[in-house]
């Protein structure tokens, strides 16, 4: 059972790394990567092709992370009672954070994007400069992109506090 432990341990710190990664190399270095070097209509057409290139990653990393928490969570409840209230507690904390963090995705991959990029593709192919709705739509998205970033840290901060009993 230890070689299943450690696999499903190993899938499921593989799925956090490649979603909160991914996230994190998108929002720290790619986006001012573009910002500096690429006109904004130009840059959103292609960062709304990244995001759409890495959403089907994204959703299966959502998988893999929720039914391997699970199984870690069946796996670990047993032996002191007062750890596993304090395990629990932790846990539910993690669980409420991993939530948000999906329902944020959800938003930004489903319902924003989309939008953003419908008006990017609309516009005339020579335009420059973003026409104010446009704008305020990206920027509404910047705003729920750096939410995910907390969130996902925070994801994290829980994640180290359960491995370490707090």
């Amino acid at each position: 059972m230890e070689i299943l432990d450690l696999l499903i341990r190993w899938l499921h710190v593989t799925a956090a790394v490649v979603w909160i990664g991914g996230n994190l190399i998108l929002a720290m270095v790619i986006v001012p990567y573009f910002k500096k070097s690429v006109a904004p209509v130009e840059r959103i057409r292609i960062l709304t092709r990244i995001g759409k290139q890495f959403e089907p990653i994204v959703w299966i990393c959502v998988m893999i992370l929720f039914f391997s928490g699970l199984f870690n969570v069946f796996r670990a409840i047993g032996g002191d009672t007062e750890a596993i209230k304090l395990f629990m507690r932790t846990l539910g904390i993690k669980l409420i954070l991993f939530l948000i963090l999906v329902f944020l995705t959800w938003i930004h991959g489903f319902i924003m994007g989309p939008r953003l990029r419908q008006a990017v593709e609309a516009l005339d192919p020579g335009t420059q400069e973003l026409p104010e709705e446009i704008d305020k739509m990206r920027r509404s998205m910047a705003v729920v992109s750096s939410l995910m970033g907390i969130v996902s840290l925070l994801v994290l901060l829980a994640a180290v506090a359960l491995r370490m009993g707090i």
